[in-house]
């Protein structure tokens, strides 16, 4: 089962694989996908334990505005369904699959009708559940921004943020599957 392990720095162990924004990357053990300075984009992780394979997507949007989409990994509703049917591709079914959300922050304390970050947590929530993958654990919210390190043998994700102080700000569910 996937967990979350909030941490001041993350020290380098194994092969990390860079997800930039707008990306994504699968990957199988024993490497670590990162993503960083996630602020309103959000990180949308698949796991399976079974087959030793995880995704890391980090999503911009949580639409594109376009009938033609430029990168699937852009966007929320994009970027799931793409990225299942790749894990699908690779021999792992959807019931073999766990999920987490990271970041969706309001970084620039804007009103709540213009808050990104809100938008990609409701849409990335909805399609998940509408897919049937479950969301195991969540660091979502808040003012900060995050990183993100996914150990795939482990089933960890790592999680930094500037100022450690700020983490004890979030929701208790964040802690949740900790």
């Amino acid at each position: 089962m996937l967990r979350i392990i909030k941490v001041t720095k993350y020290r380098e162990c194994k092969r990390i694989q860079i997800v930039g924004i707008g990306e994504f990357k699968i990957s199988r053990n024993p490497k670590v996908l990162a993503t960083y300075a996630l602020g309103s984009c959000i990180a949308i992780i698949f796991y399976s334990s079974e087959h030793k394979i995880g995704a890391l997507v980090h999503a911009m949007l949580p639409w594109p505005r376009r009938k033609i989409v430029d990168s699937p990994g852009k966007y929320v509703s994009t970027a799931i369904p793409y990225v299942l049917r790749k894990l699908h591709e690779l021999g792992v079914k959807k019931n073999e699959i766990e999920a987490a959300l990271i970041g969706g922050a309001n970084v620039l304390n804007l009103m709540s009708t213009l808050n990104i970050g809100e938008r990609n947590i409701r849409k990335a929530k909805e399609i998940l559940a509408y897919e049937g993958v479950p969301i195991v654990v969540e660091d979502v919210g808040g003012r900060k921004s995050r990183s993100v390190y996914f150990d795939i043998e482990k089933g960890i994700i790592y999680v930094t943020s500037p100022n450690r102080e700020s983490l004890f700000d979030y929701p208790k569910k964040v802690f949740e599957g900790v």
